[in-house]
């Protein structure tokens, strides 16, 4: 039963593939920081956050996961060259989205994910969601989530900011 998903996957992934690329989703936001290292990106990264006053948890290993699985489905070309995805939470934030509506729990944490692509050096890459919604506090997250990219992209190399 636990080889049914993976078996899913794999025969879908050559349909989507076949598909071309997916469409930006709204409020997906992407920065491109050039000409930039990752190990120089991933420390403006993370000074851009600890300098809201943030900690972030530690980091998803993005890349890593799907080269672990890559070959149980087939996938043989890595897509990154290295890709992690930070998490981070202002609890003033926080308090204001869950007092707008507690069903915004589903917003927090925060996260910005960092990557660079496969056989291409010197242009780092950063991507996040814009939290949904018009209220103050989406509206207070996404800025502090424009505030952290700019900081990065400031601090590590020169910026394409795209959305």
């Amino acid at each position: 039963m636990k080889r049914l998903p993976a078996l899913f996957f794999a025969l879908l992934a050559p349909l989507l593939l076949a598909l071309g690329p997916p469409v930006r989703a709204e409020g997906l936001h992407h920065l491109q920081i050039q000409p930039a290292r990752y190990d120089d990106a991933r420390e403006a990264l993370v000074d851009a956050i600890e300098t809201e006053g943030l900690v972030p948890a530690p980091p998803s290993q993005f890349g890593d996961m799907l080269a672990r699985t890559g070959a149980a489905l087939e996938q043989r070309e890595p897509v990154y060259g290295q890709a992690e995805v930070l998490h981070f939470c202002s609890a003033r934030i926080a308090w204001q989205l869950a007092l707008e509506n507690p069903a915004n729990i589903a917003q927090c944490p925060l996260s910005m994910a960092i990557y660079t692509l496969a056989g291409r050096s010197g242009t780092v890459h950063l991507a996040w969601r814009q939290a949904a919604g018009d209220s103050p506090g989406a509206l207070a997250a996404n800025a502090l989530l424009e505030r952290i990219a700019r900081q990065t992209s400031e601090n590590a190399g020169r910026s394409a900011l795209g959305r």
